[in-house]
C-alpha cells in the first residue's frame, strides 16, 4: 500500500473521519500519535478520544475496505435519511 482515501471510525457512536495520505501503511501510527497528543484533525474525533478514555474503539480502514463494509453503508444511509 503507498497512497490512497482512509477513514479513521469511532465504532458505536458513528463518528467518521475521512483522508487522503501518500503513506497509507504509515498512517495509523500517525493518526494515532495525533490523537494521543490532542492534535487530531477532526474536533468531533478528538473530543470522542478523550471522552472514552480506557474505552476506546477506534478503528482505520483503507478506502477498499471502506468500500466492502456493509455497516457503513448502512451509515451513509442513516446520515442521508437525518439530514433531511
Amino acid at each position: 500500500m503507498s497512497s490512497g482515501i482512509f477513514a479513521v471510525a469511532n465504532i458505536g457512536q458513528y463518528r467518521l473521519y475521512v483522508g487522503e495520505t501518500h503513506q497509507l501503511k504509515t498512517r495509523w501510527a500517525k493518526m494515532m500519535t495525533l490523537l494521543a497528543q490532542g492534535a487530531f484533525p477532526s474536533k468531533k474525533i478528538q473530543q470522542a478520544w478523550q471522552e472514552s478514555s480506557k474505552e476506546r474503539r477506534f478503528t482505520f480502514h483503507t478506502a477498499k475496505q471502506i468500500s466492502e463494509d456493509t455497516d457503513l453503508f448502512g451509515y451513509r444511509q442513516f446520515l442521508k435519511d437525518t439530514a433531511s
